[in-house]
């Protein structure tokens, strides 16, 4: 298993090679765009038949959308020091 600070540098540095990419684009279409990487990404894990995936999808969904939630409070203190640093 990958020790949590490399899996963190690791999604970081992906994040930073996306964010350009994404930055300053519509928020619908961007809200599309990462909708549809998360259904690519739920679509790609399987079990042992279709209840199976079904439940296994839900549960990936159900804790990614609550990392999802635990990365708001940060990001949002980076874009605000982001901002505050800006207007100096």
């Amino acid at each position: 298993m990958t020790n949590p600070d490399s899996m963190a540098r690791r999604s970081q540095a992906i994040v930073e090679r996306i964010r350009p990419i994404l930055a300053g684009k519509d928020p619908a279409i961007v809200s599309a765009a990462l909708g549809d990487l998360l259904a690519m990404w739920l679509a790609g894990h399987f079990a042992s038949g279709p209840k199976a995936t079904a439940a296994l999808r839900e549960q990936l969904l159900r804790e990614h959308i609550q990392l999802v939630r635990d990365l708001i409070g940060p990001n949002e203190q980076m874009i605000l020091e982001g901002v505050r640093r800006g207007s100096q």
